[in-house]
This record gives structure tokens, sequence and C-alpha cells, in this order.
């Protein structure tokens, strides 16, 4: 946080007048900058959040299935084995 600090000869700068004070007197903006803050530092794990989970599953079956498309060609491609023993 960082913070500003004025140091003058002429001592303390004046108070704030009414107008500034009730600007800053709003209870519901108040309430939601706390809850803001403190849902950053508590936060529902992945697993537990239900559109999360899901895309992570997405993402996981898609990548399983790239995998088994790929090795299938690779498999297809390979030239077959052969049992031959050359003497």
């Amino acid at each position: 946080m960082n913070r500003r600090y004025r140091i003058s000869p002429e001592g303390r700068p004046q108070e704030p007048t009414d107008a500034e004070i009730a600007r800053y007197r709003d209870p519901k903006r108040l309430v939601y900058n706390y809850h803001r803050a403190t849902r950053l530092f508590h936060r529902r794990p992945l697993y537990k959040d239900p559109k999360a989970f899901l895309a992570l599953l997405l993402i996981v079956l898609l990548a399983w299935f790239i995998s088994e498309v790929v090795d299938k060609e690779h498999q297809a491609k390979a030239p077959p084995a052969t049992d031959q023993v050359t003497e």
C-alpha cells in the first residue's frame, strides 16, 4: 500500500468538508469492497466448482481422445512386423 504524507511548516492540512465526508459514506460500496477483498483469499477449489470441473473434464477427455487417434494413426502407418529369420 502506497501512502503519501505531506509535511509542511504550516502544520496539518485542513479538515475535510461535509461534502467530502458524505462522498465516502457509502455503506453498499464498503460492503462490496469488503466482500471482493475477502473473496480473493477464500476461492472455491476447482474440483468443487461445477463449471470449472466440467471444463477440466472436457479438456482431459479431449486430450485423451486426441492421443488415442494419433496413436492409432501411428500404428496404421508403421510397417507390419515380419518374423523372417535371415541366415
